[in-house]
């Protein structure tokens, strides 16, 4: 029966889609939330996860900017449906704590210190397995961990200091069972950032070893499932092991897409890319904003942090008029750039801002994205389509969903 009902959607796809376009590249108008402040004694908060309902994680913190406290002090939070209500994470016994990933069954995870001796103290990745229940730590392999990412079904990933003092990737069972280290590219450190449900981790890993007169550089890397085999991913005239570019991934779609931020030369600061499943990208087109003044690829700096099943793609970019890094969210397939502060909100007055979005973190399948304010502010933003795109979403999404589960059924 459920294989009927995935077909009747893959033929509503076709015969709706037939301008090939799984989704809007964007919806005509958004809706901004603002997450406010966590209690009276922070006066910042930073966004980081959101999920498909909405909830958004992150933390406050007080003496710093764009998400950054002068005095490594944060407080983790975690929002309800649609960023509403926020609730402090309590920590691991240690000072601070900043929560950094959550799935729709609402599981969070991040990072936690586990002692208040110093600013920084010893940290253990966390979980907490939904709204009221108590973080638990995830151990360690060696020496202090941090959890980065979290997927459907509850497999975490992050680092641990190995006794070598070197990060190494480490992948856990679902649910946020054993942890297990993944490797490394030849060097001698790895950290992993995000993870699917099929178990695929993506991150930067040290891409071969180095003498102490060397300068190590960073690749990014995507496995194959369960975390079992790092391949680097090549980013085409960007990642160029001759010259020792840095590159990394910071997350993974179900189908196998990931982003990130890959340089092109030594010194080059990288652009934002997107890779398919066979680990070969492409750099985003940042000239279809149009907001730039000098020309060429080296001059644009970009990271992308984000995206969702329809490879709508959110990051950050800099080295406009203004100086600035601004947040960006792409169509589909990450096509079609679009900076975040030229958005039209429905409940913002044009002109009504002295402030800018200067990056977007995450994103959901309906489209929902969280934005961090240069004011301190962490919002939800989420899109008011026209009738025509709300259907073009679903048959874009009711294709997805046979032309997945057909690959599972063989």
């Amino acid at each position: 029966m459920k294989t009927r009902i995935a077909r009747v959607l893959a033929a509503l796809g076709t015969s709706a889609c037939l301008s090939g376009a799984l989704a809007p590249a964007h919806a005509t108008e958004y809706s901004l939330t603002d997450l406010g402040l966590l209690g009276s004694g922070w006066s910042n908060t930073y966004a980081t996860g959101i999920n498909a309902s909405g909830q958004v994680v992150g933390y406050a913190f007080n003496d710093g900017t764009n998400g950054t406290s002068f005095s490594d002090q944060y407080q983790a939070f975690v929002t309800g449906a649609d960023g509403h209500g926020m609730a402090a994470i309590p920590t691991l016994g240690g000072s601070w704590n900043k929560a950094t990933g959550i799935n729709d069954n609402g599981w969070v995870v991040g990072t936690s210190a586990t002692t208040t001796s110093t600013p920084g103290g010893d940290t253990r990745g966390f979980a907490m397995e939904g709204a009221g229940a108590a973080p638990r730590s995830l151990g360690t392999l060696a020496g202090p961990s941090t959890a980065n990412g979290i997927s459907a079904d509850g497999r975490i990933v992050g680092a641990y200091t190995s006794p070598a003092s070197t990060q190494r990737a480490y992948l856990t069972d679902a649910n946020g069972g054993a942890m297990h280290d993944i490797g490394t590219l030849g060097g001698s450190s790895s950290t992993a950032y995000g993870v699917n449900q099929a178990g695929q981790v993506v991150g930067s890993a040290e891409y071969r070893s180095y003498t102490s007169v060397d300068t190590p550089r960073e690749r990014a890397f995507m496995t194959g499932r369960a975390g079992d085999v790092m391949m680097p991913i090549a980013v085409a005239g960007y990642d160029m092991t001759d010259r020792d570019t840095n590159s990394v991934a910071y997350a993974i779609n179900e189908e196998g897409t990931v982003v990130g931020r890959s340089s092109a030369f030594v010194g080059d600061a990288g652009r934002a890319f997107i890779a398919g499943r066979d680990g070969i990208g492409r750099v985003l087109n940042l000239h279809d904003m149009g907001t730039f003044e000098m020309p060429g690829p080296w001059q644009l700096t970009s990271q992308a942090l984000g995206l969702n099943r329809l490879g709508q793609v959110v990051g950050s970019y800099y080295f406009t008029s203004n100086m600035m890094s601004h947040a960006f969210i792409s169509g589909a397939n990450g096509f079609g750039l679009v900076d975040v502060n030229t958005l039209s909100f429905t409940n913002l007055a044009a002109g009504a801002r002295d402030w800018m979005f200067f990056d977007a973190t995450g994103i959901n399948d309906s489209g929902q994205f969280i934005t961090n304010g240069s004011n301190g502010h962490a919002y939800l933003v989420t899109p008011v389509p026209e009738p025509a795109a709300v259907l073009m979403m679903a048959c874009g999404l009711g294709w997805l969903v046979w032309r997945r589960r057909a690959s599972i059924n063989g």
